[in-house]
């Protein structure tokens, strides 16, 4: 005879698991990051919906049906993940990346990881032993305390979902985005090409050259800057800051920010006598976001010529999508120790919503696909700039061929960028416009430990050929790209700044570096602003002495 009692036991202990991982726990990700992610509420709320439903259903009966010993244990862990999940969730996780933005995953000091896990077997234990020794108290402790979870948490789902922004529930059908349209296009002469590969340290090509000593022989044509300074660690701000040469306001908004940069006079200036000298300016990533917060592109027109508003057709993978915020919802509940099995790549977040028509391709495979397919094309009805961002080493999955792998090394994925690089250069050879194009390979940023803060950096100038790449340690920085580029393009670009080519070997220079993170006396995150002289072992010396300037953010990124 069924045990009515249990069975209503067991589904609301079964709800409660359920409904944290499987409902709210994508719905929470998901309009907290709204603005981030492409994809709708109602592209998978309901298949999210009827997968709880199964699972309630399932486990429902699973749990009914146990004997009584082995029930009170199996419902005591469900429990206590429950619990241990939710205040793991409203307490323990500090600046946890949702995003998938760290190429290194979760990472936590040992310690700390494993006074986490002590607080969940304490947790864990305790509920074990009411089982045990208290049968009445731990039947009404877990049930009530489940419902009040339960009644906790749905009142926050209401609120989530009739609070959430319009981007939420549609997709707008015009508005000015970034098209690929040319991605594969370049000028038939005078191209200024960059390419931004994300997250690409000086130091990360020292350990390629370690394991693939020939793995740069491509770029024997340039010049390497062994002395680079990003500027800003993070490819927000770094990208806006690389294409208009302002610095932050900690401030502002971030929205206001990118509205003042875009429209700053020298900004407008920069990209009218660009136009003027009949250049297009074609910027191809997949996060407009970074250039323009919340704004939209439309603030980038009249300066970036791939602005397009034809509508998209795009398809949702809706069973990668489910699995992605699925997989970081246990990522969120998951004690320190576990978080890495369920942390999740940016790139796994890009691969849900693919663009039917002419979408952006910044993935390394993906970009290296199509160029192997497609090739170059040339234009001669203009000059290119061309500023292209692709994924670079920030996730670790990309093969020496350049072709998509899952958990590769740095040292591996570092020389798949160099195959992509070999790949793009012999087809500007192959179209005849690769001797007098002036050709960038940098990063926007390093990695986030001091070792490898520093960027990789060569450059081919208009003529030049070498037999090996010449080293230089000229201390350059982003701060230096815009005049560089500026240039190249014949303006005069002193009102924009310094060339890289002002600087020369072992000449002094005062850089600052900001680097984005928390601090416990600031309510939001901070800038740690570094101020060194020299090269990378002067910076590293300064980050162990403190940040020469600490900078209160009026408003985090992420």
């Amino acid at each position: 005879m069924i045990d009515k009692k249990k069975v209503l036991f067991s589904f609301i202990v079964s709800f409660l698991l359920g409904f944290m991982i499987l409902v709210f726990g994508p719905a929470e990700i998901f309009f907290a990051n709204v603005t981030e992610f492409d994809f709708l509420f109602g592209e998978f709320a309901g298949y999210m919906a009827l997968i709880f439903v199964g699972t309630l259903l399932l486990l429902t009966a699973f749990l009914s049906f146990l004997p009584q010993k082995i029930y009170r244990m199996v419902i005591s862990v469900l429990f206590t993940v429950s619990v241990a999940g939710y205040l793991q969730v409203m307490l323990f996780n500090k600046n946890l990346d949702l995003l998938g933005v760290n190429p290194d995953g979760y990472q936590v000091p040992a310690a700390q990881g494993m006074v986490n896990l002590a607080i969940w077997l304490a947790v864990l234990a305790g509920v074990m032993v009411l089982a045990v020794k208290k049968q009445e108290v731990w039947k009404q402790a877990v049930f009530y305390l489940s419902l009040l979870l339960i009644g906790m948490q749905a009142v926050a789902m209401v609120s989530l979902v009739a609070t959430a922004p319009k981007e939420a529930y549609e997709r707008a059908k015009v508005s000015d985005r970034l098209g690929g349209k040319d991605q594969y296009t370049v000028s038939a002469d005078k191209n200024i090409i960059v390419f931004v590969l994300d997250y690409f340290s000086s130091l990360y090509l020292q350990q390629m050259l370690e394991v693939y000593p020939d793995g740069a022989d491509c770029l024997h044509d340039f010049t390497y800057y062994s002395n680079a300074d990003c500027t800003y660690y993070g490819t927000f701000p770094s990208l806006a800051h690389m294409l208009t040469g302002r610095e932050v306001d900690t401030t502002v908004s971030i929205a206001e920010w990118c509205r003042d940069i875009w429209n700053h006079d020298l900004t407008v200036e920069f990209y009218q006598e660009l136009q003027a000298n009949n250049y297009k300016t074609n910027v191809y990533t997949t996060d407009s976001n970074v250039l323009t917060s919340s704004n939209g592109c439309g603030i980038l027109r009249d300066r970036i010529s791939n602005i397009t508003n034809e509508p998209r057709e795009v398809q949702v993978d809706t069973g990668l999508l489910l699995k992605t915020i699925t997989k970081m919802s246990c990522y969120r509940m998951a004690p320190d120790l576990l978080k890495p099995q369920f942390y999740t790549n940016v790139s796994e977040y890009s691969l849900i919503v693919e663009d039917m028509g002419e979408g952006i391709l910044q993935t390394n495979s993906d970009f290296y696909a199509k160029l192997q397919e497609k090739g170059l094309q040339k234009d001669d009805s203009s000059h290119y700039f061309i500023f292209q961002h692709l994924i670079g080493t920030h996730e670790f999955n990309t093969d020496e061929h350049g072709n998509y792998q899952e958990k590769t090394s740095v040292e591996e994925t570092a020389r798949g960028c160099m195959t992509i690089m070999e790949e793009y250069l012999s087809e500007l050879k192959r179209l005849g416009v690769y001797e007098d194009a002036t050709i960038i390979i940098t990063a926007d940023h390093g990695g986030d430990w001091k070792e490898d803060l520093q960027v990789v950096y060569f450059i081919k100038q208009p003529g030049e050929t070498h037999d090996k790449s010449p080293v230089t340690n000229a201390p350059i920085s982003h701060c230096d790209l815009l005049p560089t580029v500026a240039q190249m393009a014949g303006l005069d670009y002193t009102k924009y700044g310094n060339s890289i080519n002002d600087f020369s070997q072992d000449e002094q220079r005062e850089r600052t570096i900001w680097v984005r993170t928390a601090d416990p006396d600031f309510p939001e995150e901070v800038y740690y602003c570094y101020t060194y002289t020299g090269d990378i072992l002067a910076l590293i010396t300064q980050i162990d002495a403190g940040p020469t300037d600490i900078k209160e953010m009026y408003e985090p990124y992420f």
